[in-house]
């Protein structure tokens, strides 16, 4: 089913409780560079926090910022439709694709395709 963009609600990206959320510069700038993170969130976590934990402070973050970065502008040059956005059973928060839902909102969607678990 699609559902309103303005309706679909995503957590921050953070850690620590400092903001780790990419601006849309950033993302665009990954874009035009054709720097794209393949690795997904949910199923590399454990490789990606070993990355994160190499560095410390300032660094330790913007890393973190510039993989959902690079990961929201994988989304914005090659698509998703084969995965929708997975929602809670709230059918308003999402559960699984928040790099998609924000590669959708970095596009000016106004829609996306979602289901419920």
């Amino acid at each position: 089913m699609r559902k309103k963009i303005s309706e679909i609600f995503s957590r921050p990206y953070g850690q620590d409780g400092v903001s780790c959320e990419p601006s849309s510069e950033e993302i665009e700038k990954a874009v035009r560079e054709r720097d794209f993170e393949k690795r997904a969130f949910q199923t590399d976590l454990l490789e990606l926090i070993s990355e994160w934990e190499q560095v410390s402070g300032p660094a330790r973050y913007n890393s973190i910022r510039e993989y959902h970065a690079r990961r929201i502008a994988f989304f914005v040059e090659n698509g998703w439709d084969n995965y929708p956005i997975v929602l809670k059973e709230d059918g308003r928060e999402v559960a699984e694709g928040s790099h998609r839902l924000r590669a959708a909102i970095h596009l000016q969607m106004a829609t996306v395709e979602v289901r419920m678990p």
